[in-house]
Formats: structure tokens, sequence, C-alpha cells
């Protein structure tokens, strides 16, 4: 029997793994449709300060709606394991198409490039940073359609403890100067990744490696990339410039946004100029070496602990002075830290709840601590648009002076249309599930009223109206056929009337009756005339009842305007000419 997390999502096969999560390919038993689950590893778990960020993160990263970003479903818990659900898309990494095809031209790298730019501008727009873009994290579909995802679960990672630094290694190859020295990370962290992947995309290497990870790291602190055209001579220059432009070390000279550099990326591909940075020194790609010695020290030391180290350029003259000279001033920077650490004067957290970010900051200030320019925000119907609700750390915490302190923003609750379920004639469990594809999550009170139009059981009512906007949780309340009402009413006398005026009277909306006729001979009343009714008139009955009514078949008495001898003589067998009766015989 397959597994199923959370009672809905069915596991269908394994797709993958990496130092965060196993990847799964899973049906969604409520929706019909596939998803990919990421479910977390066990270290990971165990980290309740941990799985709180990343549940915040990735509900920030479910707000996000594009084309190019793969869209976060839903994240759940299911016993002691946490998962994400996301959207489902067929096709391979972006690093696995490198791979096997880069370098690729000119034309396909900005193709690439500018998809992934522009979900990473929207992210922005949204306040949220990747910090983890590298080719791993891009979807490439079979018609060139790419797709950036795990947003927000680098800041949860790199917010873990110091167990989990192994898992943010693999990143290193794509991680910003400023990143490496412990800074924060900004918008423009996410366009050096960028600029990376389009030096790899266009050469086929990326432009700092070494053989261990904090090796790569100080190479993106110290030295200058090999320009492109030192590998690949059919790159255009513009191309190249704007590459340089985005893994400039210093962020002055970088980029301002991510729109800044898809504008420069449109500009190549439409012919037009693009204003022409300086680049800086190309580094020699024969000169170009790591020091083993150091990289080996430091490797304990987290990816994104500060390190500033401004090795001479003279060769040392044995391994054995750097590995002493590593240890000193690993000890230093430890003594230094240690020293803050302890005199540094401390100050309580404020309360921030319920204020704007403007009054927040000036709370926080006060209190000597600084507010994250890393805001998230999510939806929230207990807190108004706009406001807090929640904060790290909390309240009337004792921190150190200039902690920073982040915070949750609300962006008011998450509104709808609400779906029409009154026509079509919709049954419950239809009604239900138009609700729920639409987004909508609470749970449906019903009521049920008599209908004369409306078949028994289906929805006739509904709160809120079609196309209302409505919180996705709010109260949804709808009413069910009972089927017509059952009203008693007198059986109305339709004695010695047609059959066929009998019918209107007894099947009208004033009576709603179910008429049932028999025949019967009569030589008292005319042909097609009622003779009788079950029940009799004036008897009770309910509006949607059968009734039954009798009616002659004749023959009757003489209808007015017939001529008796007529009659007589169709009776007797005598053949009539003219009106005139003939005689035959003794008749």
């Amino acid at each position: 029997m397959s597994k199923i997390f959370g009672g809905r999502y069915e596991v269908l096969e394994r797709l993958g793994a990496g130092g965060m999560a196993i990847v799964y390919k899973a049906k969604d038993l409520l929706l019909n449709r596939i998803v990919t689950i990421k479910v977390l590893r066990e270290q990971f778990v165990t980290d309740e300060d941990f799985i709180r960020r990343f549940r915040r993160e990735a509900q920030s990263a479910a707000s996000l709606s594009h084309p190019n970003i793969v869209s976060v479903y839903d994240v759940g818990k299911d016993g002691d394991t946490e998962f994400i659900v996301m959207e489902y898309v067929e096709g391979r990494n972006l690093k696995e198409i490198i791979r096997e095809y880069a370098p690729l031209s000119t034309d396909q790298s900005i193709n690439l490039g500018r998809q992934i730019t522009e979900a990473i501008q929207n992210a922005h727009e949204h306040h949220i940073i990747h910090r983890d873009i590298k080719p791993h994290n891009i979807l490439v579909t079979t018609d060139g359609h790419a797709k950036v995802t795990d947003f927000g679960i680098a800041r949860a990672v790199s917010s873990a403890t110091v167990t989990h630094t192994g898992d943010i290694i693999g990143s290193v190859h794509y991680l910003s100067p400023e990143q490496a020295k412990g800074l924060p990370s900004n918008e423009q962290s996410d366009i050096y990744s960028i600029g990376i992947i389009l030096y790899e995309l266009i050469t086929g290497k990326v432009p700092y490696d070494g053989e261990t990870p904090i090796a790569i790291a100080l190479k993106h602190l110290q030295e200058q990339p090999v320009l492109p055209s030192k590998i690949n001579p059919r790159i255009e220059k513009e191309f190249e410039t704007v590459i340089m432009r985005a893994i400039a070390k210093s962020p002055e000279q970088r980029y301002l946004s991510a729109k800044d550099l898809l504008e420069d990326l449109k500009h190549i591909q439409a012919g037009r100029p693009i204003p022409r940075l300086e680049i800086p020194p190309a580094a020699d790609p024969e000169a170009t070496q790591t020091h083993k010695g150091m990289g080996k020290i430091l490797a304990p030391i987290m990816v994104k602990d500060s390190i500033e180290i401004n090795p001479s350029p003279k060769k040392p003259k044995s391994k054995k002075r750097w590995i002493m000279g590593g240890l000193v001033l690993l000890f230093f920077l430890l003594f230094v830290w240690t020293w803050k650490y302890f005199t540094v004067e401390t100050t309580k957290v404020p309360d921030l709840l319920g204020k704007t970010v403007p009054v927040a900051g000036d709370f926080v200030k006060q209190a000597k601590l600084k507010l994250s320019p890393d805001v998230t925000y999510e939806f929230s119907d207990k807190v108004e648009k706009d406001r807090i609700v929640d904060q790290d750390p909390k309240a009337e915490t004792t921190v150190k002076v200039d902690r920073q302190v982040n915070v949750v923003v609300s962006k008011g609750p998450d509104m709808g249309k609400f779906p029409d379920v009154t026509t079509g004639q919709l049954s419950k469990a239809d009604a239900e599930n138009l609700i729920q594809n639409a987004g909508f999550t609470a749970t449906i009170v019903y009521d049920s009223k008599p209908s004369a139009t409306v078949p028994k059981d289906d929805v006739s009512e509904q709160d809120p109206a079609v196309n209302a906007s409505w919180p996705k949780n709010g109260p949804i309340h709808l009413t069910l056929s009972a089927g017509p009402q059952l009203i008693t009413i007198n059986m109305p006398n339709v004695i010695g009337k047609t059959s066929s005026d009998a019918q209107k009277i007894l099947t009208s909306p004033d009576n709603n009756l179910v008429v049932q006729v028999e025949t019967q001979d009569s030589t008292t009343s005319p042909v097609d005339v009622v003779m009788s009714t079950t029940p009799n008139p004036g008897e009770t009955v309910q509006q949607g009842d059968q009734v039954t009514m009798v009616v002659s078949r004749g023959p009757g008495p003489v209808a007015a305007g017939i001529d008796p001898k007529a009659i007589l003589a169709q009776i007797l067998g005598v053949v009539t000419e003219n009106g005139k009766v003939k005689h035959h015989g003794n008749h």
C-alpha cells in the first residue's frame, strides 16, 4: 500500500533527494491532480525553531503567483513528518541541462535568463528574497519554459543550527560576496546568483571553483572571474557586459534591481545598445589557485560566518606556516566574538503585535534594536491589513542590543470570488467540490426549504452571493431543496366537465395534483365528460397527491342539434338518403 500524506496526498514515485528533503511525485486525492511533495529530513524535523521559520517562509512563498515560479499549494504535517506540496513540473532541472548542452548560445542563455529574472523580480515585488538561486532550483519543461522553486527555504535553512551547515554547502558556487561574509541578503544578492547562472550557461563553467566550500567562498570575496569571452569567444560583448555587472563584487557596481537586469537582457535580444560598464581586470585562468590549507582549516566554519582574510600574494614558505597562521586567526576571531558577546549591553524586545511597520521601527529603535528589512507578509483573518501578526524574537525576550527583529505583516484575509452553486441543479457533493476547487476552506452550514422549481436535495440558495469577494475561510451557508411544499386542499369538483378542462383545473399551480384517467361506458353521460372522481369533490387532499377521474366513453343522451330519427335509423340499420328514412319489410 502506498504512503498517503495528510490523508490526502498519495505517493506515486520517488523523484530524488537533497540535503534537506526527499522529493516525491504524488496525487492529490481531493482535487484529483498530480503534485510534488518535499518531505523534510529527520535532522530538520527535530529543530522546532527551524520548523517554525520554515513554515512561515513556505507560507509566504505560497502567496507568489507567476508563470515562472513553481506554485506552493500546501504546507502540512503527517505525524512527525513535515512536508510541502508544490506544483508538479514535467521536465529537468537547469543543472542537468547545463551538464549536457552547455555552453549554450547567447539567445538560449538570454531566453532562460529572462524567465529566471522575471520570476525573481516578481518575488522581490512581494518582498521575498530567494537567497539560494542555483540551477538545481530551476526546472525547465520540454518546451523551454523555466520555473524557479524553493522560495523562502534558504532563509529557514540559513537560520538553522550549526548541525545543518552541510545542507547549504551545495549553493556556495552561486553565493554572493555579502552572503559569504555573513551580511544580510538583499535583492542584489539574488541578482549576483542569477549572474553566476548566466556565466555558467554561456561558458559551461562556474566562475569560481575549488576543493572545499570555504575555498570557493574566499574566491567570491577576493578573486576576479575569468572573462566569459576567454572561455567562449562566440559570446556577444553586450551580453558579457551584463554578466560582469551582475556578478560585480561590490553591490554599488551591481544591478540595483532585477528589473534593471531584465531591461538590459531585453535590449540585447532586441539588438539595442545598453550602457557599457567598464569590466574589471580579468583573472588569468592558469594563474588562479586556491589556498588549500586555509580552506581545510576553516571548513568547519559556516559559510555565513563573517570571514575577512587578506592573504599575502607571496607564496608561503611552508604548508606548516599556513596551518599555524590559520589556527592563530581562527582563535583570534573566536576570542573577539566571545569578548563582544559577553560585554554587549542587553535589552528587552518590545511588543510589536498589531502595530504598523513604521511604528514598530520606532519602538525597536528605542529599545536599541534593529528592525529587519526583510518583512514577511501572510494572510490573516484576525489582524488588520498592514499590521504585524508575529515577531521574532518574541516580546519581553532579553537580547543583546543591535539584535535584528523579524516581523510578519498581515495581508488581511485571503479573499476569493465565490462560485455560483445555485444554477445547473448542483447536488450537495458537486457544490462542495466547486467551492473547494475555488480555494474556500470553511465548513459549510446547510438548511433546507421547499421549492417548486429546484429538485429535492439540490442547492437552491447560497450565501455568499454569486461572484462575491469573500474570505477563503469565511462562513458559507447553503440551502438545499426539500422539494415541492405539501399543502392540504379540498378536492375540486370537476364532474360534468370535459376531461381536458378537468385536467387543467386539477394540475393547475393552485391544486398541483397528479391525475390518473379511467374510462367507462355510460348511457347517461356524454362522451369525454367526467362522471366521478376519487377522492370525491370537497374531500381533503394534499398537493402532489394522485387523484383519479372517470370519463364517459358513451353512448349518452342525444346531443343537441342531432336528428333523433337519424340515430334510430342507425340503430335499426336503416339506410337514409337525403335525410329520409326507408322502411324495409315489416319494421
